[in-house]
């Protein structure tokens, strides 16, 4: 097995560790937490009409209506990944800071007055995901000895159910989520990204409205260690659509990585025999379409979720073979128009607001040194989903106000997104809704008209 298909492979269990999550620990506490609190008195009034026609000035009487909930303040942990150890293990995802990022875009909520005259009191805490142990310990910190009201961050598949299944405490996450995730919470849990059964319909649905799909038979590729729930979700979603569908879940076999690849090679044998013409990788890892690659495997390719062109490129995958691939995404981030995001003024916003922060220096090119970039769109889009709930939910704070509150936003404007809502019944901000291909030639997507 030469040493490029080895690396992805490692990529992949190494990822399919960090995604699993599960809680519980007794650790007393960590000097690498970075408590944020201000002693500033934050007040807020409210006008209302009097029956004279004149006006009486109110100011709400703020109480300790829940827990890591004062008069005073909003208990806040934030969790971020620490690239920089993640990197030391061969993944080097290279997207800056994000720790400070997101511990940025929270504070700068408090210089707009806080939420109802309450400031955020904030916790960043950043981990290694290998294995669950790092992230188990962030959550009983958080929740247990701390005592927060939300929590906001980068979890993996089921890590959030520490807080909102086991824990009774809200979370504003940026990765998707899917229905059973949601049954399973007793606190509010909402995501940047989207719900994972709705977006695949809303791919497979833009697709097929291109007429890419056209009289043709497609392939789906899955890893069950991975995000089994993707790929189960992008199947019924192409059946729902009468889409002709030859789909294979592979086991990642984390204890061999020969088997686990040879998995994937016996796939792709059996696509070829089928007569597969389009093959989806219903994967968070471009690994596969690598294998696909030394296998000879001849296809027009579509990737669900979208992956920005360094994931092909740290995966050593040869541009020419992912040419006219297709994708959905939420956003021109990662497009040959790229810069159109500098077109958005909240997005403008958002990086003046970082770099003033921190040190990080934006960079919009197509193909960046530094891809921090998305780092700032996902700081700002948490900070903002925060936000929004947490006003929304009103001056008595409760995990029942702020479900309420979640439910009431309907749409509302994303820094660097097409769009964005939640309502009831749909509990992921962002919508997949652009069509597009990639260039081999550009090194990029490319929308299709």
């Amino acid at each position: 097995m030469n040493e490029r298909r080895v690396g992805w492979a490692t990529v992949l269990l190494v990822a399919a560790a960090l995604l699993a999550a599960a809680c519980g620990s007794d650790d007393d506490g960590d000097p690498t937490s970075t408590p944020t609190t201000s002693h500033d008195e934050f007040s807020e009034s409210t006008t209302t009409a009097t029956p004279d026609g004149g006006q009486t000035t109110e100011t709400p009487e703020l109480t300790a209506s829940f827990r890591g909930v004062t008069a005073e303040s909003i208990a806040v942990g934030v969790v971020a990944i620490d690239y920089v150890r993640l990197a030391e293990f061969g993944i080097d995802l290279n997207r800056g800071d994000g720790r400070a990022m997101f511990e940025a875009a929270v504070e700068a909520i408090n210089d707009r007055g806080g939420i109802h005259g309450r400031r955020l009191d904030i916790v960043t805490e950043a981990y290694l995901p290998v294995g669950s142990i790092e992230a188990d310990e962030i959550c009983v910190r958080l929740t247990e000895d701390r005592e927060s009201f939300i929590v906001v961050g980068e979890f993996r598949l089921d890590e959030a159910l520490c807080y909102t299944a086991l824990n009774d405490t809200a979370v504003v996450a940026l990765s998707e989520q899917n229905q059973d995730r949601i049954d399973r919470s007793t606190a509010p849990y909402v995501s940047v990204a989207g719900q994972i059964e709705a977006d695949a319909q809303i791919w497979v649905d833009t697709v097929v409205a291109s007429g890419a799909l056209d009289g043709k038979k497609v392939g789906v590729i899955g890893f069950a260690s991975v995000d089994e729930a993707l790929y189960l979700a992008m199947v019924a979603a192409l059946q729902n659509a009468g889409i002709d569908t030859f789909a294979r879940l592979v086991d990642a076999n984390d204890n061999d990585i020969n088997q686990s690849v040879a998995s994937a090679e016996l796939v792709f044998e059996l696509f070829r025999v089928e007569g597969v013409e389009v093959t989806i990788n219903a994967n968070v890892l471009p690994g596969p379409i690598g294998t696909a690659a030394e296998q000879g495997y001849s296809t027009t390719w579509m990737q669900i979720p979208y992956l920005s062109p360094a994931a092909f490129s740290n995966a050593e995958i040869d541009f020419d073979y992912l040419d006219g691939m297709l994708a959905v995404t939420p956003t021109p981030v990662g497009t040959t128009d790229q810069r159109a995001v500098m077109d958005d003024p909240l997005m403008v916003d958002c990086v003046e607001m970082i770099e003033s922060r921190t040190d990080e220096v934006i960079d919009f090119a197509l193909h960046p040194e530094v891809r921090n970039l998305f780092s700032a769109m996902d700081a700002c889009a948490l900070a903002t989903v925060l936000e929004l709930g947490l006003t929304a939910a009103g001056p008595e704070l409760t995990n029942e106000t702020l479900a309420a509150g979640f439910e009431s936003l309907g749409e509302f404007p994303l820094a660097g997104y097409f769009s964005a809502d939640l309502g009831p019944g749909d509990q992921g901000a962002i919508n997949p809704s652009q069509i597009v291909r990639f260039s081999a030639d550009e090194g990029a997507w490319v929308p299709v008209e």
